[in-house]
């Protein structure tokens, strides 16, 4: 044998590494002209007719011909052969086949329609125990009677309270009850008031009842009802053709005030105490408490959410060796209470956390980010969407299509599920219709399903540069709810206090200032993930690290002790801080209200001034209240705070079209930097930016797959500081990438 030398064997690793990486840049290149097909949409496949093995085959090679790298397939109410039976079975048997010999992928879809959680209506019909539940408040007024004597109602007793209803006092009446009889003296003076609370099987507006996505127990029950049946028959796809799992609106629809029959044990769990005495809260003012109160039973429900529903579905792919994605109600609105809880805590176990794009054009955009800031905590490298549901069909169009979609990448999304395909397409249940058998959108579909691939191969993985950090003001938001408001007579998700502007200011630092941001959960800033360095604090991930330089606390009345702590610290060792709206006043925890007060003084100056004194130290920190905030006067003390961003825009453009915005994302994968601009608007955006940095950049086109140098860049001087300045033409309803060489 040969003998080779280590420092032989030296120059051959040296080599082989620089092969490799060499033949990695050439590659990207060529993957980003013709992307593989992980980066290409996969619409939902709605099955609204009688499957005919025929037909089925027909329109999975059109799907194909559109460049869909697979579909998600959604059973029907209206479907036969009838959902979960054999007959069921055998044509899921042939689509899987068939998407195996087409080199296409399945998403496996968990229910029929929507919600998930119904097993096609076999929890409702076999499993009642498990069917969603709701609190009920049953109120007695108690007059000039010295002796209260009832039966308990019908349900699962979560509590019974006596309340004086001017001074608040509350009395536990469970040791007065025996053998659900409640027996008790009534003090003789007060306006008392016997509330039971029960927790009863839910009502709903949909085909069937849903499973109780609080309980792992119930939930489980469904997994058997439906994945496991898949797992029976189709394991040999999983990995291969079935990569991944959807489940759709898990959460609280309605407003119903959603409960769980051991919601108890979870509050003492997470709380450390019983909350029998502060349920009236959950409908009154109470006093002093009525804040912490409320934040400890909406925490718990958020907590129950996502320990049961996600985390047992996480656990099943696991399981398998598959990945899932899926969504609750309203992920995207600015009240989360009644929607799903708290959008990070529900995104704890999904593996693609998803933002539902539909209703129409526009809405919901400004809570995109509240789903892409979630994956960036948990360092989670895609982030996908179910885009164009209810869009209404005359809308929809070539441009719509690439509108949508370019304001959906610049918020973090980069793998697509659009709504969708129909079986019968002569009766779409929800329009529109994005398929080859739409006259209108079949001639455009090849290119932009290359164009999602291109943009989403780009897009995944990497770490996001965001400077700025928005506290996401659930603490807040869960302060401020209560079931049964007069005030909350619009659609769920979108009643708060009127001081709630956090999605507001993400708006204008996105669409007008230009400059990115990430959500932060209060909770989660107190962890050892965040860190203070250097006046910037720090999100410690493996991959998608972020530093932000700048905090702004937006319109709040609530806020963790802890977190202001921490905000103080990070002010105290030269950070930036602005407050926006309203000032904290009052702690999410018991009894610390004082400290929030006292902190709150401490950061902004004692009698806070509504004329935007800044209030600064020695180590450089900077801190501001805005009472009125708007695009000028945020952007201006920005600017002070921020002399530097890593992207600048000296003539910012303003967009006058009826329609669209211009936005960019900066990204770092591999060392480069990438920078994607969107412009949705009708006009052409022609401005100057400034990248901070010396760089040569290549322009990579995903319309069209075309790659270019980019010429007439020029050095310049931002505060002393180096930025590449480089001129940008971009044409309406566009966007580009530029990649540092």
């Amino acid at each position: 044998m040969k003998k080779v030398t280590l420092f032989a064997v030296y120059l051959m690793l040296i080599n082989g590494y620089y092969a490799i990486a060499q033949s990695n840049l050439s590659h990207d290149k060529a993957a980003f002209k013709n992307p593989s097909k992980q980066f290409m949409p996969m619409p939902f496949w709605h099955m609204n007719g009688d499957l005919n093995d025929n037909e089925i085959v027909r329109q999975m090679k059109d799907a194909k011909r559109m460049n869909f790298s697979g579909l998600a397939i959604l059973p029907m109410y209206n479907m036969t052969p009838e959902f979960l039976s054999d007959p069921y079975f055998e044509k899921y048997q042939l689509i899987l086949e068939t998407a195996k010999k087409m080199d296409m992928n399945i998403i496996l879809y968990d229910d029929t329609g929507f919600p998930s959680g119904t097993a096609g209506g076999k929890i409702e019909r076999d499993f009642p125990q498990h069917v969603r539940k709701s609190l009920e408040k049953i109120e007695i007024e108690i007059k000039q009677r010295p002796f209260f004597k009832s039966f308990v109602p019908q349900g699962n007793l979560m509590a019974a309270v006596a309340m004086e209803m001017n001074s608040k006092e509350r009395i536990d009446l469970a040791p007065f009850i025996v053998n659900k009889l409640l027996t008790w003296h009534v003090p003789k003076k007060g306006d008392w008031r016997v509330q039971f609370y029960m927790c009863t099987p839910a009502t709903f507006w949909k085909n069937y009842m849903p499973v109780d996505a609080m309980d792992p127990e119930a939930v489980n029950q469904f997994i058997n009802l439906t994945y496991d049946e898949y797992a029976k028959r189709f394991s040999a796809y999983f990995k291969n053709t079935i990569q991944l799992t959807f489940f759709d609106d898990v959460g609280f629809l309605r407003r119903e005030r959603t409960w769980t029959g051991k919601f108890n044990e979870k509050f003492k769990e997470v709380n450390g105490f019983s909350p029998t005495l502060y349920y009236p809260a959950l409908w009154y003012n109470i006093g002093l408490e009525t804040e912490a109160a409320r934040v400890a039973f909406f925490n718990t429900r958020s907590e129950l959410l996502a320990e049961g529903y996600p985390k047992q579905v996480k656990d099943w792919t696991e399981k398998y060796g598959l990945k899932n994605t899926g969504h609750p109600p309203g992920n995207y609105g600015i009240q989360p209470v009644d929607m799903h809880g708290d959008i990070f805590k529900f995104f704890r176990y999904t593996d693609y956390p998803l933002t539902d794009a539909i209703i129409d054009y526009g809405h919901g955009r400004d809570g995109f980010k509240l789903i892409s800031s979630a994956a960036d905590y948990y360092d989670r490298p895609i982030v996908s969407t179910e885009v164009f549901g209810a869009f209404k069909e005359s809308i929809v169009d070539e441009a719509m299509l690439y509108r949508t979609t370019v304001e959906l990448f610049v918020r973090g999304v980069n793998f697509t599920v659009p709504h969708g395909m129909w079986y019968n397409p002569e009766n779409v249940g929800i329009p529109p219709l994005i398929s080859a058998e739409s006259e209108k959108l079949a001639p455009v579909l090849p290119n932009y399903s290359n164009y999602i691939g291109r943009s989403c191969y780009m897009l995944q993985g990497g770490r996001k540069v965001s400077e700025i950090a928005i506290l996401y003001p659930i603490e807040s938001l869960q302060a401020g709810y209560y079931f049964d408001a007069p005030e909350n007579n619009v659609r769920a998700g979108h009643w708060a206090y009127p001081e709630a502007d956090y999605q507001e200011i993400g708006s204008m630092l996105t669409n007008e200032i230009r400059q990115d941001f990430t959500f932060v959960h209060p909770e989660f800033l107190i962890t050892h993930k965040y860190t203070i360095e250097d006046k910037t604090l720090k999100l410690n991930n493996e991959t998608n690290h972020q530093e932000y330089k700048l905090m702004i606390i937006p319109g709040s009345k609530v806020i963790s002790v802890k977190v202001l702590q921490k905000i103080k610290q990070f002010y105290g060792q030269g950070g930036k801080v602005i407050a926006t709206t309203l000032l904290p006043s009052k702690s999410s925890e018991f009894g610390k209200d004082q400290q929030v007060v006292t902190l709150i003084n401490d950061l902004f100056g004692k009698g806070v001034s509504e004329k935007g004194h800044i209030q600064t130290n020695k180590k450089g920190g900077k801190a501001v209240f805005i009472v009125n905030p708007s695009k000028e006067n945020l952007q201006k003390i920005i600017e002070g705070f921020l002399p530097n961003p890593s992207v600048y825009f000296k003539d910012n453009p303003t967009i006058t079209s009826e329609l669209g915005l211009f936005s960019f994302l900066h990204k770092v994968k591999d060392g480069k930097n990438i920078y994607y601009f969107a412009n949705s608007s009708d006009q052409e955006i022609t401005t100057t930016i400034y990248l901070k940095g010396n760089m040569q950049l290549e322009n990579w086109n995903p319309k069209n797959g075309a790659i270019s140098t980019i010429k007439k860049l020029k050095d310049y001087k931002l505060n002393g500081i180096t930025y590449t300045e480089c001129p940008l033409r971009l044409p309406p309803v566009s966007s580009t990438f530029w990649v540092e060489e």
